[in-house]
């Protein structure tokens, strides 16, 4: 299993028996470890589902999603926001599918990373968003475009659309940038001095980490408010 996967499951064992949907579920490995350990899961994508094809809901992800207000007690969506037209969309259906206190997980690629930002700098892409190179022009993938969002553009949205941030962190910290964090992570801390806004300070907090600056993948756990 992914790692991404892996700490998924991990985090959401505390939950098992709820109510979950697998968003952009892709082939179910996900959704079918938590199946596993106790939820009771919906398996939802525009392109692909589980072989076994059960308890599976066509969903384009940006559009409204086909299901009540109230739904589910916890939605996953993993590694899929980089592909989507409409994150702000995203993001009030999701509110609007969970009940209240509800549990939305999700996972991307981080692009702040300082070995993302040096990437950057010489390419003219990141490296997780990088042009696609589709060899069959008939492929759903040949006309992908990546929608580039930050941590911070994460943050904004959640908190507009009704979540609450519980935790973000990343499964993998990468030795790429350990020379450079401590400088910085200095520089952060600088700044930090300066700022009265208790929420930007708390911002300022997360973006110096190093799940941040060295996590190539983001999970971020949050909660309907």
């Amino acid at each position: 299993m992914h790692k991404i996967h892996q700490a998924i499951l991990h985090l959401l064992k505390e939950k098992q028996g709820e109510s979950l949907l697998d968003l952009a579920c892709g082939h179910g490995e996900l959704g079918t470890a938590l199946e596993e350990i106790g939820f009771r899961v919906i398996f939802a994508d525009r392109y692909d589902f589980p072989s076994h094809r059960t308890k599976c809901v066509k969903v384009d992800l940006n559009r409204s999603f086909p299901f009540r207000n109230d739904r589910f007690e916890t939605i996953v969506c993993a590694e899929s926001l980089q592909y989507l037209e409409n994150h702000e969309d995203f993001f009030r259906e999701t509110n609007r599918i969970l009940v209240p206190k509800g549990t939305l997980v999700i996972s991307f690629p981080n692009i702040l990373t300082l070995s993302e930002r040096s990437y950057f700098w010489r390419r003219g892409w990141f490296s997780c968003f990088r042009p696609v190179r589709e060899k069959n022009p008939r492929s759903e993938w040949a006309n992908v475009v990546y929608h580039v969002f930050s941590f911070v553009e994460i943050v904004q949205l959640l908190q507009k659309n009704g979540f609450e941030i519980i935790r973000a962190f990343s499964p993998n910290i990468s030795s790429k940038g350990k020379f450079s964090y401590p400088l910085i992570k200095g520089l952060y801390a600088l700044g930090l001095c300066f700022e009265r806004d208790p929420e930007k300070a708390q911002l300022i907090k997360r973006l110096m980490s190093p799940d941040l600056l060295r996590g190539d993948h983001l999970i971020v756990l949050s909660r309907k408010i």
